[in-house]
């Protein structure tokens, strides 16, 4: 989103203040500290509010606008009511009726309704910002009546972080432009000051839910890993989620007794092979190169105890292990000599320590990364290690970020290690954007009918149908590896116990300890829940 010559004054000056209502923060949590996050890497914030803008800073969602509701995907999917307190669907799936917590109030006291819930989802298909294929929206006597073209069961967590906004404010706003600098929600948080390096959040003494204890929150930017370690260290920063190196050694192991780590694997990193590109597209050129590779050495290469290696179905073994075939769970290990047997299947033979081609070509293979991503590259360095030791010509091509994302639109490369596939509530939408071929992230160029098929299958599954309906994509991940998956991406939620504690954990996984870089709901959560040290 563009900023207005006005707002690009604003952000210019040293700090704004914005105004949202609610009362004060000492109201709300008497004298308990702050708490500080290292929430950007960027080294100036620009002022923006608005919770449909892709612009908007964090803390915008969870903390002064709120979601529907979510699943805990900490937690076995768990259902996470916010504004809404159940769902239950009717007709096949082509409606749903949505229950208000009737306690929901707009910072300036008055209340959250259904007309503005409505209004939202109005507002949304008027400017067409709504993914969503909703058709009707009405009134009930506890809520709100959603109807469909089709059985939506898939969409229901997209469904549920539909953020909602008043009526009498948004009527007049332009959601391409308006920057929202003094927003009105139902959260817990109205805006304090933001500066070119933070954001605060003070806490509502009249938040409709709960007491809020945590009195103000500051999302802070850091310029480097290195900066951002020391801060963790010296318990400057409560809570950060950032790639740091050895973090183990680095953050936890200087205070064991109040430096904690927990990832949370929430996504999937395949090594993607452009399949419009020969020999990428023989299948046992695929099959070789997903035989070759160590997966446990590729996630230990940068931040050991972060990633963890991936079955083949790409679906993590550890939170998706009932939807998996006991046979199919375990990552696949290395095997040279299988390897070379279905590279020999496409017609390529060792010679002089080189996987030759029928053409008497070496087999070649550059895999595309950001060079700035000091992580990534050590990732792909240890990839390409390997599969150079099988004889193929392996290398990384490591590019700016304007660039990796320039040639991924064009498909300009052999392979890509790099983007990962967040797990949803099931797996269709981990499938479908990684192979429909109408998926703008499916970036190998799969396109298979029976993908399809199966993927319209699984989203007008129901719940008790989903399982069985995921198995025929599963086998096409297994038998045709259209992407071989490599690992799971832990994301690296570090906090201290210093000033507060309660945090979630692998042993109470509440909630994801996310600031709202993803979920709003999962913000609310986590801040709501802590207790001063």
């Amino acid at each position: 989103m563009k900023l207005t010559a006005v707002v690009a004054g604003l952000a210019a000056l040293s700090g704004l203040t914005a105004c949202s209502g609610g009362g004060s923060a000492a109201g709300a949590a008497g004298s308990a500290p702050p708490l500080t996050v290292a929430a950007y890497s960027q080294p100036t914030l620009q002022p923006n509010f608005n919770p449909f803008s892709v612009n908007a800073l964090r803390g915008t969602i969870g903390l002064i606008y709120e979601q529907l509701f979510d699943f805990n995907t900490a937690h076995q999917n768990e259902f996470m009511p916010s504004l809404v307190t159940k769902y239950t669907w009717a007709a096949g799936g082509k409606a749903i009726d949505l229950s208000l917590d009737n306690r929901a109030k707009w910072s300036d006291g008055s209340a959250l309704t259904a007309d503005d819930v409505i209004f939202t989802f109005d507002y949304l298909k008027q400017h067409q910002l709504l993914a969503l294929p909703v058709d009707t929206v009405i009134k009930t006597a506890d809520g709100v009546h959603l109807t469909f073209s089709k059985p939506e069961y898939a969409a229901i967590q997209d469904l549920g972080r539909t953020v909602i906004v008043p009526k009498k404010v948004w009527a007049g706003k332009d959601p391409d432009t308006d920057t929202n600098l003094q927003p009105m929600g139902s959260g817990p948080y109205s805006l304090g000051q933001v500066t070119g390096q933070q954001a605060t959040f003070t806490a509502r003494s009249d938040y409709w839910k709960q007491k809020v204890p945590v009195p103000q929150i500051t999302y802070v930017t850091t310029s480097s890993t290195n900066l951002l370690t020391q801060q963790l260290v010296r318990h400057e920063v409560d809570l950060a989620y950032a790639g740091i190196p050895d973090v183990k050694n680095q953050f936890v192991q200087r205070d064991a007794a109040q430096n904690h780590l927990w990832p949370i694997y929430a996504s999937m990193k395949p090594l993607m092979l452009n399949l419009t590109r020969k020999p990428f597209d023989n299948v046992h050129v695929r099959k070789g190169l997903a035989l070759a590779i160590d997966r446990q050495a590729v996630t230990d290469a940068y931040n050991p105890g972060v990633y963890q290696p991936v079955g083949p179905t790409g679906l993590y073994q550890g939170n998706w292990s009932s939807w998996i075939a006991p046979a199919d769970r375990d990552p696949v290990k290395p095997d040279k000599a299988a390897a070379l047997a279905e590279f020999a299947q496409a017609g390529y033979q060792q010679q002089g320590g080189k996987l030759i081609g029928a053409d008497g070509k070496q087999l070649t293979l550059r895999i595309l990364t950001v060079s700035a991503f000091a992580d990534g590259m050590a990732y792909s360095q240890e990839l390409a290690g390997q599969l150079a030791a099988l004889g193929i010509d392996a290398a990384v091509n490591g590019v700016p970020s304007a660039a990796y994302t320039g040639d991924e639109d064009k498909r300009d490369f052999d392979a890509i290690y790099g983007d990962a596939f967040t797990f949803g509530t099931n797996p269709y939408t981990f499938y479908d954007r990684m192979l429909s071929v109408k998926s703008k992230t499916n970036l190998v160029g799969w396109n298979d009918a029976a993908t399809e098929t199966a993927l319209g299958a699984l989203a007008q599954a129901a719940p008790d149908a989903q399982l069985a309906a995921s198995k025929p994509l599963q086998q096409i991940m297994l038998t045709q590896l259209p992407v071989i998956p490599v690992a799971v991406k832990g994301t690296p939620y570090m906090y201290n116990t210093e000033h507060w504690t309660g945090w979630p954990s692998a042993d109470d996984p509440y909630t994801t300890p996310d600031p709202g870089a993803i979920s709003g709901v999962f913000a609310s959560k986590l801040f709501l829940s802590l207790k001063p040290a």
